[in-house]
């Protein structure tokens, strides 16, 4: 959430002499946002909201928990998207999924393509889940005038990912196996598949920085992508 009200209801930061935006980060621990309550606590006298929460991971975890995946992400989306419309904030930002695209997409992906076809299969509960967020806000821009906006992020890596091997990316991934194998003397590892699919990947500062960018400056009800515009092979 950015840009806290400030007690008498007016934007902190912004005009000369005033005090700074105030910023805060929550976390899952505070607000479990799969309760409505907690949507409605965690959007509280917030001008700006920025979701980021999901429950990701890589292809393991799409196929041993596919109804979780698409129940969590699919309730927690709309609650939030209803509790800010009802608490008055001015502006959401909604960070989607790259899984949201057809299993076929022509590459490079194109926001047109968007629903062209079914997701690929593995990924299909998550991608649909985020993917109907978007249907949502365009719904309450239309019918209530709520300003919120759908970005979709490419495949991400950085500092601070997540290397558990039952969740990870494929970056991470195989980082965390290249290293236990390096650990073990090993000259080999396993991997998923045979290497020859392509992904586009983005840094999780250039995303960071997308997602900014769009907050201050894009206002529209058609989804955005973030990423490099080009794939390399696994």
């Amino acid at each position: 959430e950015v840009c806290k009200r400030d007690r008498k209801g007016g934007a902190q930061g912004g005009a000369a002499g005033a005090a700074p935006a105030k910023i805060t980060g929550p976390r899952s621990q505070e607000f479990d946002l799969r309760q409505w309550e907690a949507c409605q606590r965690a959007v509280t006298q917030q001008d700006i909201v920025i979701h980021l929460a999901a429950h990701v991971g890589g292809i393991g975890l799409n196929r041993e928990k596919p109804a979780e995946l698409f129940y969590d992400n699919l309730m927690m989306g709309a609650q939030l998207i209803h509790a800010a419309y009802e608490a008055g904030v001015q502006k959401v930002v909604w960070v989607g999924t790259i899984r949201a695209y057809p299993k076929f997409t022509p590459v490079p992906f194109k926001e047109d393509d968007l629903w062209i076809g079914y997701p690929e299969e593995t990924n299909a509960p998550y991608g649909i889940a985020k993917k109907a967020l978007l249907v949502q806000l365009q719904a309450y821009r239309d019918q209530y005038g709520f300003d919120g906006i759908y970005l979709l992020p490419v495949n991400l890596y950085g500092p601070e990912d997540n290397f558990d091997p039952r969740s990870s990316h494929v970056i991470p991934a195989l980082i965390h196996k290249i290293h236990e194998a390096q650990q073990a003397g090993q000259t080999q590892l396993s991997v998923w598949g045979d290497g020859s699919p392509t992904r586009e990947f983005l840094y999780s500062t250039d995303a960071a920085r997308g997602i900014v960018m769009a907050t201050q400056q894009y206002s529209d009800p058609a989804p955005v992508n973030l990423g490099t515009g080009y794939e390399i092979s696994i």
